[in-house]
C-alpha cells in the first residue's frame, strides 16, 4: 500500500479518528487512486492479553530443556557428516542460536514467547534429524527425544470454562487459547509413528518420518504449554461472571450460514469466460469464496471438541458470506462496462475504510477482532491495483470484487459479534 500507514492500535490507545476524510484529503486521494486509502491494522490478540512473568518463564525452560537434550546429540551428527547436503541450511546454527538467546534476559511478552517458540521449532527439527540419523534407541521414553503428542491435550481441553462479565474481550481470549490448543493438537497428531509400518520402509523415509515427529512432539508441548498458561492468566483475570451463551451463538451463526454456503462444485459451475470486467470480478468473488474456509475452519475445531473456537470461526464465516453478496451487488454495476470506473472503486474502498474506523475506534474487543477479515479482503484488493500480479487487462475488477466483499464484511461485524456479546 503506497499510503500512510496508520495503526489500529495507536488509534485505539491515542485518540480516535471516525473518518477517513479526517486522515487524508478526500479529493487528492480520490485522485491517486484507491489503494491510497489507509486501512487500520490487522487485530492482534495483544489488544486484549497478556503475558505473565510465569508464562515467560515456562517457555524459557522448555527451550533450555530441549537445549540440553539436543547439544550434545546434535554435535555427533555434526561430526559425523548427518548434515551435509540437507536442504535446510540451519541445522548446525540452531543450537547456538538459541542457546544465545537463552544466555539474555527477556521480559514477558508476546515476542518473548513468540521467540521461544521459534527457537523450539528449529532446534527440535534438528535435534529429529540427528537422533533418527544416529541412534534410533535415543527416541522414545527413555530417551532425550520423544515422539507422540504432548500429554495432559485432554485434561486441558475438558476443564476450559468461560465466565466473564466481558464476553467481548473474552471471545478474543477464547481464539487465542483454543487456537494455540488446536495447533498443539494438530501437531500431536503428526508426532506419532507407526514403528512396525515403518520398518518396512527404506532408511531416509523411516529417518524422515521420526524426524518429523520428534519436532512435531516439541511443538505440541510448547503450543499445549503457551494454550495453559493463557487459560490460567484469563481466569486470574475474573472475579465473577457468567458463562457465554455459546450454544445459542453456534445456533444463530449456522442459520446465517446455512443458506449461504457451497460447495466446491458450486464455485466451478458458475465460472465463466473472461470477457468483461463484470465476468473478470465475478471470477474472483467465485475464487475468494468468502466464509468458505472459515466454515471448514470451524467444523475442524467441532470434530476435535473445541466449542469456543468453533464459535469464533463461525462468527468470521457469517460476517464473510454478508460481503460475498456484497461483493456480488458492487459487481453486478458493471454489467454492460468495457472498464471499470475508477470512481466506484474508490467510493466502494472508502466506504469499507470508514467503517472499518468506526469499529477500530468505537467497536468493542470481539467487533475489532472480526474486523481483520474486512482488512484481509481490503489488502487483497489492493495488492491487485499496486503489486503487477494480475497481467490481464482488468486489475480493477479483481480489486473491486475485494472491495465489495470488506463493504459487506465491514457493514455485519455489529450484528455478528452481538449475537454473543448483548
Amino acid at each position: 500500500m503506497t499510503g500512510p500507514s496508520i495503526s489500529r492500535r495507536s488509534l485505539l490507545r491515542g485518540g480516535a479518528v471516525g473518518s477517513i476524510a479526517a486522515l487524508a484529503g478526500i479529493g487528492a486521494v480520490a485522485a491517486a487512486g484507491p489503494s491510497t486509502l489507509p486501512v487500520p491494522d490487522g487485530p492482534s490478540h495483544q489488544d486484549v492479553a497478556t503475558v505473565r512473568p510465569a508464562h515467560r518463564d515456562a517457555a524459557i525452560e522448555h527451550l533450555r530443556s530441549l537445549v540440553e537434550r539436543a547439544a550434545p546429540i546434535v554435535e555427533r551428527a555434526r561430526e559425523a557428516g548427518v548434515f551435509e547436503g540437507e536442504r535446510f541450511l540451519g541445522y548446525e546454527g540452531s543450537v547456538s542460536s538459541a542457546t544465545e538467546f537463552l544466555d539474555t534476559s527477556h521480559p514477558a511478552t508476546f515476542d518473548t514467547i513468540s521467540t521461544a517458540r521459534y527457537h523450539v521449532n528449529y532446534v527440535a527439527e534438528t535435534f529429529g534429524v540427528a537422533v533418527a540419523s544416529l541412534d534410533d534407541v535415543t527416541i522414545g521414553p527413555s530417551g532425550p527425544a520423544q515422539t507422540g503428542r504432548a500429554s495432559d491435550i485432554d485434561a486441558l481441553s475438558e476443564s476450559i470454562r468461560y465466565e466473564s462479565n466481558a464476553p467481548a474481550e473474552t471471545m478474543v481470549w477464547i481464539d487465542l487459547i483454543e487456537s494455540w490448543l488446536h495447533v498443539a493438537m494438530i501437531a500431536g497428531r503428526n508426532a506419532e509413528v507407526d514403528r512396525e509400518a515403518l520398518s518396512a520402509e527404506s532408511e531416509r523415509v523411516r529417518n524422515r518420518a521420526l524426524a518429523r515427529a520428534v519436532r512435531n512432539h516439541e511443538r505440541s508441548v510448547r503450543f499445549l504449554s503457551d494454550a495453559r498458561q493463557f487459560y490460567r492468566t484469563f481466569r486470574a483475570r475474573q472475579s465473577s461472571g457468567t458463562s457465554l451463551g455459546l450454544d445459542a451463538a453456534r445456533r444463530t451463526y449456522r442459520e446465517q450460514i446455512r443458506t449461504a454456503a457451497h460447495d466446491h462444485e458450486w464455485y466451478d459451475e458458475r465460472r465463466v469466460d473472461e470477457e468483461t470486467p463484470r465476468d473478470t470480478a465475478w471470477n474472483r468473488l467465485l475464487t475468494l469464496a468468502p466464509g468458505e474456509r472459515s466454515l471448514d475452519d470451524a467444523e475442524w475445531a467441532r470434530r476435535d471438541g473445541l466449542a469456543g473456537l468453533e464459535t469464533v470461526q463461525l462468527a468470521e464465516a457469517a460476517a464473510q458470506f454478508r460481503g460475498f453478496a456484497t461483493g456480488k451487488e458492487r459487481i453486478e454495476r458493471l454489467r454492460g462496462n468495457s472498464t471499470v470506473p475508477r470512481r466506484l472503486l474508490f467510493d466502494t474502498k472508502r466506504r469499507a475504510v470508514d467503517g472499518a474506523y468506526r469499529i477500530a475506534t468505537a467497536g468493542d474487543a470481539f467487533e475489532r477482532w472480526l474486523l481483520g477479515r474486512a482488512a484481509m479482503y481490503l489488502s487483497k484488493g489492493d495488492r491487485f491495483l499496486t503489486d503487477g500480479e494480475i497481467l490481464d487487462n482488468y486489475p480493477r475488477a479483481h480489486a473491486l470484487a475485494c472491495y465489495g466483499t470488506a463493504v459487506g464484511v465491514v457493514d455485519t461485524i455489529p450484528s455478528v459479534a452481538g449475537s454473543v456479546t448483548r
